[in-house]
């Protein structure tokens, strides 16, 4: 009897607290006067990821393959087994590097955040064997380069080895292993096999990989070693991260306030201007390389959202799935505001008196939708909401207290419009 009372009792408060659950149409369409604002779409601090909201900023996965330079007769680098093994090893220690972003040296006594990194590098399978896309070629007029060269097929900036190697160029970033002309390294004046590279965007050259796994050194105190696989990583961390739009640190302005000047000090020597503390941001030249800015974090997801000129065709397209699990959640009584476009991976879900603001543009995924609860806001600033992959997202549900009349709320203002809607496609833009 006790139980049956308990049953009645939530029965009744169910009923009085009903919840009606719809998609919405035009006649949910609200318009408002908001005075204009400073585009900020184009500006890379407006994508900088929120550590509050970091499925709002989906991880992008970069697909890469490897080439890996030989002499005629296979030597000159590492052989197929060594180099497989490798390659293989260096592409999980840059996706350690990526994930392991590290508080800034720089400046000293910094509270410069700590983001997580987004970006993940994949690589490729061969699309007639569906082996890993790890490539060796022998040919004795491309397999070094030149430091002294000032031009020619053997020089740093040269493209001739990647015009007749690359593989996939339209959506996948041809990263080439390339050693030092042996003839050169033996000249008292070529300076040694230094660990270098360069960046093209979609094609990348990384010089001395195998001299410098491979070759004993020796410390101050005479003992030996080689640099390990993780090491190594940093530099092809260094010129993707090139590829992805930021520059060096050091010596001119990189377009972001909290990487600082530096003099570009490999380690601390003792000795000006490397007698402290020194940088250990990505893209300065340094042992350590592990840091990366919230603002270098922008303008590298600034540059895959874009779609030209960018990075945004090498990554693999998952915004164009679905994943329920990566729903994002504006919490009860939040106020958000996305100047930045963002490619998310599932729903958008607006709580009770919170509000989202979008002035940019959002891609939402085939049979994703927007839940706006009872007394949720959802306003189109500007911005729009819609589906970048060819496809039309579910929809926009309303909900609505019958209790409490409260119901989700849709506005749209300074051309703000949806688009590429399954339910009530006919949702246009509103002046």
């Amino acid at each position: 009897m006790k139980h049956l009372f308990v049953i009645l009792i939530l029965f009744i408060l169910s009923s009085c607290n009903r919840i009606i659950i719809r998609y919405a149409s035009e006649t949910d369409i609200q318009t408002q006067e908001i005075p204009p604002h400073d585009p900020m779409c184009k500006k890379s601090m407006s994508y900088i990821a929120d550590p509050n909201h970091l499925n709002a900023t989906p991880i992008r996965y970069v697909r890469v393959n490897f080439h890996i330079m030989q002499r005629s007769d296979g030597t000159g680098s590492f052989s197929e087994s060594q180099g497989r093994d490798f390659i293989r090893e260096l592409v999980r220690q840059s996706n350690i590097r990526w994930g392991s972003n590290q508080k800034m040296n720089l400046p000293e006594q910094n509270e410069t955040p700590v983001i997580p990194i987004p970006i993940r590098i994949v690589l490729q399978k061969d699309a007639i064997t569906g082996e890993d896309a790890i490539y060796f070629h022998r040919d004795d007029s491309l397999a070094f380069w030149n430091r002294s060269a000032k031009k020619g097929p053997n020089s740093l900036s040269d493209k001739t080895v990647i015009d007749k190697y690359e593989v996939g160029e339209d959506s996948i970033i041809n990263i080439f292993l390339i050693e030092h002309d042996p003839d050169s390294i033996n000249s008292p004046t070529y300076g040694g096999p230094t660990l270098s590279g360069i960046s093209f965007i979609g094609s990348i050259k990384l010089f001395s990989m195998y001299n410098q796994f491979t070759t004993v050194k020796y410390r101050n105190d005479g003992s030996p070693f080689t640099h390990d696989v993780f090491f190594l990583s940093k530099l092809l961390n260094h010129e993707l991260g090139h590829s992805f739009g930021l520059n060096h640190t050091w010596n001119w302005d990189d377009g972001c306030d909290d990487t600082p000047r530096n003099p570009g000090c490999w380690s601390e020597t003792g000795t000006a201007p490397c007698d402290g503390v020194i940088s250990n941001n990505m893209m300065d030249y340094n042992w350590n390389q592990l840091a990366v800015t919230p603002c270098q974090i922008g303008r590298m997801e600034y540059t895959f959202f874009r779609e030209k000129d960018g990075a945004r065709q090498y990554t693999i397209p998952l915004w164009c799935e679905y994943h329920p699990f990566e729903k994002v959640v504006i919490y009860k009584y939040e106020q958000l505001i996305w100047d930045g476009g963002k490619d998310l991976w599932g729903d958008i879900e607006i709580r009770e008196g919170a509000t989202l603001t979008i002035r940019c543009d959002v891609s939402l995924p085939e049979k994703a939708k927007v839940i706006i609860k009872p007394g949720g806001k959802l306003i189109l600033d500007g911005g729009k909401l819609y589906n970048r992959c060819g496809d039309k997202f579910d929809g926009i549900e309303i909900w609505e207290n019958k209790r409490t009349k409260e119901i989700g709320q849709i506005v749209l203002t300074n051309n703000g419009t949806i688009q590429d809607v399954v339910h009530y496609e006919t949702i246009k833009q509103t002046e």
